[in-house]
């Protein structure tokens, strides 16, 4: 049975991830381009809407929708200002020359893929305000759901759901599932999970 990681667990692994490769966006990046290929492969002909939030999940959602634009997808991103990202986040913003939509006018298109990058693992307070409202759109839309690391909202070490949640067809973890994906609600709200390599060396994950 393949093991499932605690919040701190993967936040360690990381760590270690970053010292080695002296530069961490090229994690980001290699998350991001490795989920794009695999939803590029569903060969689904839809509109992909990409979510992204402030944090580095936000982050892998901006390379996601750059390389699938770079793959010939249908791609409409919706995102932050600027000042909202930090980091690798914030690298990410600066690289992707796709045009971001303000969540003010956000629009859910049927026969459309939502891909999902609001909140990851690091979410450690309850969903609200703007946030909230997005959730629930996505949820009322009825429409495909790719949640990239887990379904936001969902606690990622006990599976609960914290205020508000994605209710998400698919799940792609990066590197390992974690304790969240396995128990209920978040094993619920998951959908199928599929585990994407991250190119994280074992020897870095013991």
């Amino acid at each position: 049975m393949e093991k499932a990681y605690t919040v701190e667990e993967i936040q360690t692994i990381e760590k270690k991830e970053f010292k080695r490769l002296k530069n961490s966006y090229t994690l980001m990046n290699k998350a991001g381009t490795n989920c794009a290929k695999k939803i590029s492969k569903l060969d689904l002909k839809k509109k992909f809407i990409v979510l992204c939030g402030p944090g580095n999940n936000g982050g892998d959602g901006l390379v996601i929708s750059q390389v699938l634009k770079r793959l010939n997808q249908n791609v409409i991103l919706y995102c932050l200002k600027s000042k909202a990202y930090k980091g690798d986040a914030k690298t990410a913003y600066k690289k992707n020359q796709l045009i971001k939509n303000n969540y003010n006018n956000l629009n859910i298109f049927q026969k459309s893929v939502i891909i999902d990058c609001l909140f990851g693992i690091g979410l450690n307070r309850r969903i609200k305000g703007i946030y909230k409202k997005i959730i629930k759109k996505v949820n009322q839309s009825k429409q495909k759901v790719i949640s990239i690391d887990i379904p936001s909202g969902i606690n990622g070490n006990n599976g609960k759901i914290m205020g508000e949640a994605i209710q998400a067809n698919f799940t792609y973890t990066l590197h390992a599932k974690k304790i969240g994906h396995t128990v209920n609600p978040g094993k619920k709200y998951s959908g199928k999970i599929s585990v994407i390599d991250i190119g994280i060396k074992r020897a870095t994950a013991h």
